[in-house]
């Protein structure tokens, strides 16, 4: 199948998609770089944090009087929006796997027999800003609800909270509803308040409760400015609605006292806002941890939204995709564990690349530790998954696709336009060069036009040269014919008029004289016919002829002596170069060429002028001119005159034939040589110039 030049084009035009394939190999090989760079971007942010916590003891003050976590110790987990108190768990479900179950093991009062239906809870506990969230899924399967004819508070079911506020003090709040619904919290300063109706409303508790087929659910939001560091939760069962007295009491901890008040690990809100003041990175998280590996802090979220593009498909093969659903198990979690934890809190900052529990991610963490007085009393920890490398490699083959098919279509159709362009003007040349000879082989024109400056101007230019030169040969041809015709009438008229006069005539001695006229003819037309096989014969000569080695300086200065012996009426002069010049060539082709030369400026000279030959050495070039004075040369003719079968001789009265063909045999033996011939008109006088440049 013969493809055109436009799907040539558009075939090399394919080759730009190497410049995808280049930078995909390079995107792939930048990796490691792309991991080293996220190791040393998750430390220097780890570093900065760290520093702004250095030597700030009261941050960590309250949080350092546990060692290990005791039982009742209650622990609030970060929320990420906050809880519609409504008395439903919908807001809670992602938070229900965190909830602790109150039962048999946490009875504080019992009387009678105790059985799981009777009271038990579950509860969990959350932060989110300044406020902290509680819920108290409850089973009870009698619920009594308060009496308001009924001063005392603890006479129906109830919570009551137990709790040191930041001044020291510890107090006592009771929630205890009359009717399902929003109830308020009553606080009282010790245990006889509790029975007492007059006991002070606190607003800044606030209390939904919702009763449920096996019990209750209890929502409860409590400002974190009322919250030291005890906190304790009781529920309270009542079943006698005739003696109302507490049959079932189970508490998170015990609450007879602030000895015995569990102690409750909520995290710091002042190193949060300093977390948050230092900004948020899109798919980095921080944590703050103190020496038990408790959560103080949390900023940041590890999943974020990845680079999505319609070719996503595409770039998916190219790349492994990036895990957009992976499972991330402590985005609620209190503790953290590590290695890089453990080597923190030894004093070294460490890295670590693990996976998630899914197996879909890998999460890069960096921990660096806090100092206080040469101690450590925390650490710092900066999470950030590697599917940022992965977004990353994407984005970059995503652009460089996208440009590249840009660029791909824009270079496509340029060289479509360029290849229809250039196809347009070949057919056109085509088309000029087909119709520039008839079918008898006749140039009806020889100019194609074309001012382009490109090659395929050049190459008009060229084909118009030729059709030039052809329309030439076909002149030359075509004047052959009568050039010879010229040449051989007048010996043929000759013999003819000679045959014919010896017929008639009678007396021996005038056909003599006929006879003597009919053998001059037939010499000139051996003459003519010597001259043509001579032309032959030196091309198929120069084919065979051995090269040797010569003086050329000696041969043209000997070729001169006998000029002026051949031709004793012509003046020549010679000026030779002063030093030998040597040549490889044949002298006798090289004497026969001057002979020629001289001939014809011999026939062409005025009368009483001189022939000049000039032998020079210009660099490794051999200059030989042979110069006349006589007739200028015609402007069309000095690249004609060394054609075969070319002359300006005009002499009708001589009867020495010239058929053209003394110049033609001086380009033969130049060109055979390595040389070039040019003839020109005299500069300073009028007449003709012979140059001959042959390479030694």
């Amino acid at each position: 199948m013969t493809l055109t030049i436009r799907s040539k084009v558009l075939l090399l035009s394919l080759t730009l998609f190497s410049i995808p394939y280049v930078g995909y190999e390079y995107v792939r090989e930048m990796e490691k770089y792309l991991r080293d760079n996220l190791e040393t971007s998750l430390e220097d942010t780890a570093r900065a944090l760290a520093s702004v916590l250095n030597e700030r003891p009261a941050l960590f003050s309250r949080k350092l009087l546990d060692t290990v976590r005791e039982d009742g110790e209650l622990v609030a987990h970060f929320f990420k929006e906050p809880i519609k108190l409504d008395g439903y768990i919908n807001d809670w479900q992602e938070y229900l796997d965190k909830v602790e179950g109150y039962g048999d093991k946490h009875i504080l009062k019992n009387l009678g027999d105790y059985s799981q239906d009777s009271l038990s809870f579950k509860h969990v506990l959350g932060k989110y800003q300044n406020y902290l969230y509680a819920l108290f899924i409850v089973r009870d399967e009698k619920v009594v609800y308060r009496d308001k004819s009924l001063m005392r508070l603890v006479h129906s079911d109830h919570l009551q909270i137990v709790m040191q506020e930041p001044n020291q003090q510890f107090y006592r709040y009771v929630i205890t509803p009359h009717i399902p619904g929003w109830v308020n919290a009553y606080k009282v300063r010790d245990h006889h308040d509790a029975y007492s109706y007059q006991a002070q409303t606190e607003k800044r508790i606030q209390c939904l409760w919702r009763e449920t087929k096996e019990g209750y659910i209890l929502e409860l939001r409590i400002s974190l400015s009322l919250i030291g560091e005890r906190l304790g939760f009781a529920i309270a069962d009542v079943d006698n609605t005739e003696q109302r007295e507490i049959k079932t009491l189970i508490g998170t901890s015990p609450i007879q006292n602030l000895e015995t008040v569990g102690k409750v690990f909520i995290p710091s809100p002042e190193i949060e806002r300093i977390i948050h003041s230092l900004g948020d990175t899109p798919g980095r998280r921080l944590w703050v941890l103190d020496k038990q590996r408790r959560v103080l802090a949390k900023s940041g979220e590890l999943k974020r939204d990845f680079f999505r593009h319609p070719l996503n498909r595409l770039y998916s093969l190219l790349l492994p995709p990036v895990s957009e659903g992976f499972k991330d198990d402590q985005v609620q979690t209190s503790r953290l564990e590590g290695e890089e934890i453990n080597s923190a809190l030894q004093g070294q900052a460490e890295t670590r690349w693990h996976s998630t529990v899914d197996k879909q991610a890998v999460i890069v963490s960096a921990a660096h530790p806090v100092w206080v007085n040469d101690q450590v009393i925390g650490a710092v920890v900066v999470e950030e998954t590697s599917s940022s490398i992965q977004t990353v490699q994407r984005q970059a083959i995503a652009n460089l696709f996208n440009k590249t098919l840009i660029v791909f279509s824009i270079v496509t159709v340029l060289l479509l336009v360029f290849a229809t362009r250039l196809s347009v003007r070949l057919r056109s040349l085509r088309n000029q060069a087909e119709t520039a000879i008839d079918i008898n082989g006749r140039v009806t024109t020889s100019q194609i036009d074309s001012s382009a400056q490109d090659e395929i101007g050049d190459l008009s230019r060229s084909f118009s040269s030729i059709l030039k030169k052809l329309k030439q040969y076909n002149t030359y041809l075509e004047g052959m014919a009568s050039r010879l015709s010229h040449e051989l009438r007048t010996p043929i008229a000759v013999v003819r008029s000679s045959l014919e006069n010896i017929e008639q005539e009678d007396e021996p001695g005038k056909s003599q004289i006929y006879i003597e006229r009919a053998k001059q003819g037939i010499n000139r037309l051996n003459t003519i016919i010597t001259r043509l096989s001579e032309a032959t014969r030196l091309e198929q000569a120069l084919q065979n002829v051995e090269r040797e080695v010569f003086d050329l300086t000696e041969l043209v200065s000997s070729c001169v002596e006998g000029y002026r012996l051949a031709y004793p009426n012509q003046d020549f002069q010679a000026q030779l170069s002063s030093i030998s010049i040597t040549l490889k060539g044949a002298p006798d082709l090289i004497a026969q060429m001057l002979d020629k030369l001289i001939s014809n400026a011999v026939d062409f000279s005025l009368e009483n002028s001189p022939i000049k030959v000039e032998l020079l050495l210009k660099g490794k070039t051999a200059h030989l001119k042979v110069i006349n004075r006589g007739k200028a040369l015609p402007t069309d003719m000095p690249e004609r005159l060394f054609e075969s079968m070319v002359s300006l001789r005009t002499q009708p009265g001589k009867m020495e034939p010239h058929l053209g063909l003394g110049l033609y045999m001086v380009r033969l033996i130049a060109g055979y040589h390595g040389g070039q011939v040019r003839a020109e008109n005299n500069q300073e006088a009028p007449g003709a110039v012979f140059t001959i440049s042959l390479l030694i």
